[in-house]
C-alpha cells in the first residue's frame, strides 16, 4: 500500500514539474519573439536617416501616459470611458477585461479614424462593481507599430444612475429604517458608489441629506433622504424597484460596516405581482392533484382491460379481444397526453415557487444580519402554513 502511494506521490511531482518545464519554455519562446522584434526594429532605425527615425521606429515621448475617466451620457442612455494621451500620439485600439461588465468577458475596439481622446459606451447590464483591466494600443500617427498601456479602472457599481438637481416624480414604492451613521459619512460613501459630489457643502456635524438619481436604464428615479436629531438618524430610500433598493442597502451595509440592520419596506407594486404569483401557485397545486388522481383512475382502467384482453384470449373470442385491446390503446394515448399536461403544469409551478424564493430573498435583502436570516426562516414557515396574511406581514416589517 505504502509503495503505490510513493509511486502516486512522485507521479504527480513529475506531472507538475512537466507542466512548470512547458510553461516556462513558452515563455522563453516568446521572448525571444519579443527579442528579435526590438532587434529588427533597432537595425531599422540604425538605417535610416536621423531625422524620420521616430516615425519609422514608431518611438513616442518617453513622458506619455493615457489618462481615464468615466462621463454619464443620458442621450445614449450609457455611460461612456474616456481614454487620452498627453500628447499627439492617438489611440488605434482598445481591450477592456471585465466581469459582468460585457455581454463576454472581454471587449475589442478598433477606431478606423484613431485620435488622441477615444470615448467607449459602457453600458452594465446590471447594478455591479466590477475591476476593470483596460489595454490600450497607442503609437505617433504614420507608424504601424503600437505601444501598449495597461491600465487598471474600478468601475463603481451604481455608476448608471445620474444625479439630478430638479424635482422628480416621487416614487411610491420605499423602504425606512434607523441609521446609525452620520449623514456626512453616508454621502461619502456616495460619492464612491455613484461617482458624485454629495459630501460637498456638508460638515462633520450634518445630520440632513437629500439626493436624487435617474436610472439610466429605465428612467426611474432614486431618492435617497436622511433626517433626525441628536444622533437618532432616520434614512428613507424610495425606489419603484425592489431590487435596486436591496442592492443599495447591502453595498452601503458592506462599506460603512454595519452587521445588523432593521427595515420597514412599503412595495405595492410588487407585492401586487407576488400576489398573483401566489395564486399562481395554488392553481397549479390544484390541477397536479387532480391530474394525479385522474391518472391514478386511468392506471387502474388499464389493469382492467389488460385482465379482460387476456380472459378473452384464453377463451378464444377474438372479437373482444380486439375491443379491449383497441381501448387500451385509445387509453394509453390519454395517458400520454395527459402526462404532457402533468409535466407541462409541473414546470409552471416550479417557475412560480422560484419566483416565490427571488421574492423572499429580496425582501431579506432590505435587512442585514440577524434581521436578513430571520426573515427567509420566517416567510417559508409562513408559505407551509399557508398563512399569506403573515407572509407579506413579515416581508413588510420583517415580523408577525
Amino acid at each position: 500500500g505504502r509503495g503505490d502511494g510513493g509511486m502516486s506521490m512522485v507521479g504527480d511531482n513529475k506531472g507538475g514539474a512537466e507542466e512548470t518545464l512547458v510553461e516556462l519554455n513558452q515563455r522563453r519562446q516568446d521572448m525571444l519573439i519579443e527579442l528579435k522584434s526590438y532587434e529588427s526594429n533597432s537595425r531599422t532605425v540604425s538605417s535610416i536617416a536621423p531625422g524620420a527615425q521616430t516615425e519609422m521606429s514608431g518611438a513616442i515621448p518617453r513622458d506619455t501616459h493615457v489618462n481615464s475617466s468615466l462621463e454619464m451620457n443620458p442621450e445614449i442612455q450609457s455611460g461612456e470611458l474616456v481614454l487620452s494621451t498627453n500628447n499627439d500620439t492617438i489611440i488605434k485600439a482598445v481591450i477592456m477585461f471585465a466581469e459582468a461588465v460585457f455581454e463576454e468577458e472581454a471587449r475589442f475596439v478598433y477606431f478606423p479614424n484613431p485620435k488622441s481622446t477615444a470615448r467607449i459606451p459602457i453600458r452594465p447590464p446590471r447594478d455591479v462593481a466590477s475591476d476593470m483591466i483596460i489595454k490600450v494600443m497607442v503609437s505617433s500617427r504614420t507608424s504601424p507599430v503600437f505601444h501598449v498601456f495597461e491600465l487598471d479602472f474600478k468601475l463603481p457599481r451604481f455608476c448608471m444612475f445620474i444625479p439630478v438637481q430638479e424635482d422628480v416624480a416621487e416614487p411610491i414604492s420605499s423602504v425606512s429604517f434607523n441609521f446609525p451613521e452620520r449623514a456626512s459619512r453616508v454621502a461619502a460613501w456616495i460619492d464612491g458608489a455613484f461617482m458624485t459630489n454629495t459630501s460637498e457643502g456638508l460638515t462633520m456635524h450634518s445630520e440632513a441629506l437629500s439626493v436624487a438619481f435617474v436610472s439610466l436604464r429605465d428612467a426611474k428615479p432614486l431618492l435617497i433622504k436622511i433626517t433626525g436629531e441628536g444622533g437618532a438618524a432616520k434614512m428613507t430610500i424610495r425606489t419603484d424597484n425592489l431590487e435596486v433598493a436591496g442592492d443599495f442597502v447591502q453595498e452601503m451595509c458592506a462599506g460603512l460596516g454595519i452587521t445588523e440592520l432593521e427595515s420597514t419596506a412599503d412595495f405595492p407594486y410588487d407585492m401586487e405581482e407576488f400576489r398573483g404569483v401566489l395564486m399562481k401557485v395554488d392553481e397549479h397545486n390544484a390541477v397536479r392533484q387532480k391530474l394525479t388522481a385522474d391518472m391514478a383512475d386511468s392506471s387502474n382502467a388499464v389493469k382492467m382491460f389488460v385482465i379482460k384482453a387476456e380472459d378473452a384470449r384464453i377463451l378464444q373470442d377474438m372479437s373482444l379481444m380486439r375491443r379491449m385491446y383497441g381501448q387500451l390503446f385509445d387509453l394509453n394515448r390519454e395517458l400520454i397526453m395527459e402526462h404532457t399536461k402533468r409535466a407541462t403544469n409541473q414546470a409552471e409551478l416550479l417557475a412560480a415557487l422560484k419566483e416565490v424564493n427571488q421574492m423572499i430573498q429580496k425582501t431579506a435583502r432590505l435587512r442585514m444580519g440577524q434581521a436578513k436570516t430571520r426573515i427567509i426562516a420566517s416567510c417559508r414557515q409562513a408559505i407551509k402554513a399557508n398563512n399569506i396574511h403573515a407572509l407579506f406581514k413579515i416581508m413588510s416589517f420583517g415580523k408577525e
